[in-house]
């Protein structure tokens, strides 16, 4: 009896084996992949793309991102060579893209992007991108999408402005604007003192952050333990939940 219980013990160890090896081996793969995939040594290089007949700007993946005015179209990259080669710049119905062809590889240097266009209608970025726009005036109308931790810097001279901030990323405003529409959630921040719009309507939810200056009329609802901060003395209409505030400084 004692004979057997050893036995089945001595094949349940072999069968055990195998197993054990196997994880092994994975782990041993799972290594020789990522170090495959690492950008390896910093070697910067510029890049210029020839693209035209875009309005609008949709990117993301870490990007520091330049947008100024311009009479022609010109768009560079300036980073790690193996980030650059690995750079997808195109235009798609009049929206300017890029993107990293392989997002497996470990990337550890930032990539920078400077776009000249003539004019600018709207840009949507993401994942903690960071970026500035400045010097175009007179635009009819201009849409901000920011998520994913994204900052922006934008100054601009609008009839409309709508804005849409998500995932804890924060937009700062300066310049002039009719009419200002805004949704901010997911405690992120729209730094607005620097523009001076007649009319807002603002959505805020999530724990988000206000500051803004209205000349005319403040549209607000606050919810989720949200703050608005505002400066003027516009007609006031707010819809407040919660430990939400709407505050005039």
């Amino acid at each position: 009896m004692t004979f057997g219980v050893s036995h089945n013990k001595y094949f349940i160890r072999m069968k055990r084996q195998p197993l054990f090896f196997q994880l092994a081996l994975m782990a041993l793969f799972a290594l020789v992949f990522v170090s495959c995939q690492d950008s390896g040594p910093y070697e910067e290089t510029t890049q210029t793309y020839s693209v035209s007949g875009f309005d609008r700007l949709d990117m993301g993946s870490a990007f520091r991102i330049t947008v100024r005015p311009g009479t022609t179209f010109a768009v560079e990259a300036r980073g790690n060579r193996s980030d650059v080669n690995d750079l997808v710049v195109a235009v798609r119905n009049g929206t300017l893209t890029a993107q990293y062809d392989n997002y497996r590889r470990n990337r550890h240097h930032d990539m920078y992007i400077t776009i000249t266009m003539p004019t600018l209608r709207g840009i949507n970025f993401s994942g903690a991108s960071r970026s500035t726009i400045s010097g175009f005036p007179n635009v009819n109308s201009m849409d901000v999408t920011l998520s994913g931790a994204s900052k922006s810097d934008v100054a601009v001279s609008t009839t409309r402005l709508t804005t849409a901030i998500s995932g804890a990323s924060t937009l700062t405003l300066n310049g002039s604007s009719s009419g200002l529409t805004g949704d901010v959630s997911g405690a992120s921040k729209l730094n607005a003192y620097d523009l001076l719009t007649e009319t807002a309507d603002l959505e805020v939810s999530g724990a988000s952050n206000v500051q803004i200056r209205v000349k005319d009329a403040l549209n607000v609802s606050a919810s989720g333990a949200s703050k608005v901060r505002y400066r003027g003395t516009p007609r006031l209409n707010s819809k407040v939940s919660g430990a939400s505030s709407v505050e005039q400084e």
